[in-house]
């Protein structure tokens, strides 16, 4: 029996949607929800059980499949074919990608729980963390074509950097972030900051060449990390146009500096900071850097990362308007945190006796 309490409140998000939109959230979407059950830092809860019951509850039609290693989601989701409406993604930013590709190939809209340490893309949109409101998203919220980027064929949703951001994104292993969760960026982000500079010959779409000198060139499609950061200003992720940010401090200073503005949006008023837009972009480094595409490292060094921008290629289901009273800054629902050890008491020292 499901309840007609969360009926009812499915009911009202319904009303709530716009106009224009109704046509396409009048009927619950048949979702295919795929877990990659070691996302993110532990104590998060991803458990199929806790999908299926909260669905039953909100009367979502819902099929849950997990990942396993080795084996594609591509794999997976192809043995449900014509079984759904929309994907789900639960899982990090990696996860993420990997459904979204299948449901691009499908022509069916992208879902989003956050599971992972940096939920980027969740963050940028004012997805909402929680089960149940991400599963009224998927059900009945609101389609958004957002722009995809690639790098020779591989599709990307946030950015893709050479230098720095790649030696921080390796040197945060999987340990660190399954004990520390998104503190495992900052400690390699400090770690890594003395990191020697690259030289840059950047080539743009309206053949202009720039050269430039930085820690790092970051290629975003989307420009904001978790806790929302922006490393861009004003990225829009339907207009065509792929941000390029060249990031050079020259000590911790410059590092904090950098740190704080990003918190504000005001990287770019940063004077070490280079800014360019363009809809495809090739850049050259010396000396070989290593690479990261939406977070996960590509094997080697690489002497060239050539981008472009596939306008509106990815339909995602976002909150529809008025369904937060602050739709940029979602719900997390953090880890328990572990209890401290009670240390012995000191014992007591009536008035009359000695000291030391």
């Amino acid at each position: 029996m499901h309840d007609p309490k969360a009926r009812r409140e499915v009911s009202t998000l319904q009303d709530s949607a716009p106009d224009q939109d109704r046509a396409t959230s009048t009927e619950p979407r048949r979702i295919l929800a795929v877990v990659n059950p070691i996302a993110g830092p532990r104590g998060i809860p991803r458990n199929p059980k806790d999908l299926l019951e909260r669905a039953e509850k909100l009367g979502v039609n819902l099929q849950v499949l997990e990942t396993q290693p080795g084996t594609e989601c591509e794999a997976l989701i192809s043995a449900h074919e014509g079984a759904f409406d929309c994907l789900l993604a639960v899982g990090g930013d990696g996860t993420v990608m990997e459904v979204a590709e299948a449901a691009i190939k499908r022509g069916v809209p992208l879902a989003i729980l956050p599971r992972g340490t940096a939920n980027a893309v969740a963050w940028h949109f004012g997805l909402p963390f929680d089960l149940p409101r991400a599963l009224k998203v998927a059900a009945l919220g609101k389609p958004k074509q957002i722009d995809l980027a690639e790098v020779n064929e591989r599709k990307f949703i946030l950015m893709a950097g050479l230098g720095y951001d790649a030696h921080v994104i390796r040197d945060a292993t999987r340990q660190l972030k399954k004990r520390f969760g998104f503190l495992a960026y900052m400690y390699s982000a400090l770690r890594n900051v003395r990191r020697r500079h690259y030289s840059f010959v950047i080539t743009l779409d309206d053949g202009q060449v720039k050269r430039e000198r930085g820690a790092m060139a970051l290629v975003a499609n989307i420009g904001t990390l978790a806790g929302n950061i922006r490393f861009v200003r004003e990225v829009s992720p339907d207009d065509g146009k792929l941000d390029l940010v060249i990031i050079a401090p020259a000590n911790f200073t410059d590092f904090y500096r950098m740190a704080f503005r990003g918190l504000f949006g005001r990287l770019h008023d940063d004077p070490r900071v280079r800014y360019y837009q363009s809809s495809s972009i090739r850049i050259e480094s010396s000396p070989l850097a290593p690479l990261e595409i939406d977070g996960t490292m590509v094997e080697g060094r690489h002497r060239e990362l050539q981008v472009r921008a596939i306008p509106k290629a990815l339909t995602l289901m976002v909150p529809p308007e008025g369904m937060w009273k602050v739709p940029w800054m979602p719900d997390v629902t953090l880890p328990k945190m572990p209890e401290l050890p009670k240390f012995p008491e000191l014992p007591k020292r009536s008035k009359g006796d000695p000291k030391g």
